[in-house]
């Protein structure tokens, strides 16, 4: 990700390890989408007991996943920002919210 927005300069990092908690947003993501597939093939293919269809959801599921993962990653971690950086409707004016990180970073460079 970039380290600040390149529309309104919103640092994207808050502090370190900021964004482990999106973990839970991408693996809540995760199983929506395999329950969707789920629904989904249930629907318009089917489960038996007779063949091998599940097995088969199931592949079709984790190359989906995969293939996904970057796509659910990014999006994710703009969830978990989200939560924590609120929209501000004037943030062509203003400038934006400036974290703890950032201003202990600048008493830092004015006390050395």
């Amino acid at each position: 990700m970039h380290e600040h927005c390149p529309v309104c300069g919103q640092r994207s990092e808050i502090e370190p390890g900021f964004y482990y908690g999106s973990a839970y947003v991408s693996y809540a993501m995760t199983v929506a989408l395999s329950v969707s597939t789920f629904v989904a093939w249930w629907v318009l293919i089917g489960f038996s007991l007779n063949d091998n269809r599940f097995f088969w959801w199931m592949g079709a599921n984790a190359v989906f996943l995969v293939f996904m993962q970057p796509w659910l990653m990014r999006l994710s971690r703009g969830v978990w920002l989200s939560f924590f950086v609120k929209y501000n409707p004037n943030w062509k004016t203003e400038a934006p919210q400036k974290n703890e990180r950032v201003i202990e970073e600048q008493m830092m460079k004015t006390a050395s």
